[in-house]
């Protein structure tokens, strides 16, 4: 009995004391502390799980932005050495040589381009970073990507690039190249204003230098556009006198498709420079409308390669340029006999609304179809599309 009445004194006592444990403010701050304490526990876990998988998620990102960076480097290999290639084939402006290059095509001698089961030899291929890439060669759809008939010029580039994280990518540009219409063109000067020679210190030919059975006339303007002689301007080519007629040539379009590919933009009046050289022909862009006058000066400047300008032109000091001159507006030129300007290759001269384009002083313009050439062959390929497909 005795026992009995102490066990149940033992349970009271022991109830008693839980009861005032949990009434108490020590009790109650042990349950918040236990609380808090699991939600600390699942916050941190929830932390711990979101930065691994931000983690996993920014690693894979830039994996995959790692592989497109390297695809469009693929390309950009591929554009150079397809550039060259058909700089010297034996026509450089269509890629029918390059489509139908037999190392290209695999055991089924078909272009396939690219799919996962290919077996064309790739244009370009390395690694970079861990990534590797590969670039093929294909016909645009318009010829269908299997044909080796190039019949408008463009040809398409598919990039792919593999990296870590199972990571890829694959890029399809559509290139082509840069040519000008009606090459070698309707005369060593063509111009869509009237032209005004003036002085025996002028010299113009249209015979081509380095083949001289393709020769053009001096000067060819458009209709209703003339050639005005003043004194005794000495022209030659076939024919020897200046033409006229209907031939329109869109150089504003030509000029404005430079920009992208200018090696040198110029943004005021320039001289004492040189630009190029007979190895290495580049592109000098200006937009001379941004100018007060809208016209670009140059002075004792030589260069290679084409001249693109926006705008009026005006040539003083000694000039020598080898190439291609392409300008929207007018072109001035005057100097004595000491400031001679050499102009070795072709110039295309647009339409102006404020005058006419006037030669005076020391002047020679000589047709020259292989600095022409040079001149279009070293222009990088243009890029007419392009689109990720992975």
């Amino acid at each position: 009995m005795r026992l009995l009445l102490r066990m149940d004194l033992t349970s009271r006592i022991r109830t008693h004391k839980i009861l005032c444990t949990v009434k108490s403010d020590h009790g109650f701050l042990l349950v918040a502390a236990l609380a808090l304490l699991s939600v600390l526990t699942l916050l941190g876990t929830t932390a711990a799980l979101l930065t691994r998988t931000e983690t996993k998620i920014s690693g894979n990102f830039r994996s995959t932005q790692a592989a497109l960076q390297v695809a469009m480097g693929g390309v950009e290999r591929a554009k150079e050495l397809l550039r060259q290639e058909n700089a010297s084939s034996s026509d450089s402006a269509s890629f029918s040589d390059e489509l139908a290059n037999g190392t290209r095509r695999g055991a089924n001698t078909t272009l396939d381009g690219y799919t996962p089961t290919t077996d064309d030899q790739p244009l370009v291929s390395g690694t970079l970073n861990l990534v590797s890439y590969s670039a093929y060669l294909s016909n645009d759809s318009v010829d269908g990507t299997s044909n080796t008939a190039d019949s408008n010029g463009r040809v398409m580039i598919t990039s792919v690039a593999t990296g870590p994280n199972n990571s890829k990518a694959v890029v399809q540009t559509v290139v082509g190249v840069f040519t000008m219409p009606l090459t070698p063109g309707p005369g060593a000067l063509y111009s869509k204003d009237s032209v005004y020679l003036s002085g025996s210190s002028i010299v113009i030919s249209g015979t081509n230098a380095c083949d001289p059975s393709s020769s053009l006339p001096p000067v060819y303007t458009l209709d209703p556009a003339t050639t005005v002689l003043n004194g005794t301007p000495q022209l030659s080519g076939n024919p020897s006198t200046p033409q006229h007629g209907n031939v329109n040539i869109d150089i504003a379009s030509y000029v404005e498709a430079r920009k992208d590919f200018a090696t040198t933009i110029l943004t005021a009046d320039t001289g004492s420079a040189t630009f190029g050289s007979s190895s290495n022909y580049v592109t000098v862009y200006s937009d001379a409308t941004q100018q007060g006058d809208g016209e670009l000066r140059l002075n004792n400047v030589t260069g290679h390669g084409i001249l693109a300008v926006k705008g009026d032109l005006q040539l003083s000091g000694n000039i020598n340029w080898n190439g291609l001159i392409l300008v929207t507006g007018v072109i001035t030129s005057s100097g004595g006999g000491s400031n001679s300007k050499n102009i070795m290759g072709q110039i295309y001269s647009g339409m102006s609304l404020l005058g006419d384009s006037t030669v005076t002083g020391s002047v020679t313009v000589g047709y020259d179809g292989c600095k022409v050439t040079q001149a279009i062959e070293g222009q990088p390929l243009r890029v007419r599309s392009w689109k990720q497909i992975y």
